[in-house]
């Protein structure tokens, strides 16, 4: 049996929304379950999805969340929610740090 790592119950949905990647760029994904600490999210591409973006919940932005990518599938992300964007960037950078540590070192 799959251990449950959420720390939040996840409620299955389909809501559209957008990946917002810059302020003035977006593309359409599609919400398929939402927790109070994250989600999972449909896309064409995940390559696509930077590492920390906006989630736009409503077409004028006025709904939105502070998404980091916790996982990835060639269709889909997890994605954890942030109260701001700066930390949304500040996590992402403990998770690449603290990877970094944890991979064994190798001898030439």
């Amino acid at each position: 049996m799959i251990k449950e790592k959420r720390n939040a119950r996840r409620q299955p949905m389909r809501h559209s929304a957008w990946v917002a990647t810059t302020p003035k760029q977006r593309f359409g994904c599609l919400v398929s379950d939402v927790s109070d600490t994250g989600a999972r999210i449909e896309v064409n591409d995940s390559t696509a999805v930077p590492d920390i973006f906006v989630l736009m919940l409503s077409s004028n932005g006025a709904a939105r969340r502070f998404c980091r990518v916790v996982w990835r599938k060639p269709h889909q992300v997890g994605v954890k929610f942030a109260a701001s964007f700066a930390e949304a960037a500040n996590a992402a950078q403990t998770a690449t740090a603290e990877a970094a540590k944890a991979e064994p070192a190798t001898t030439a």
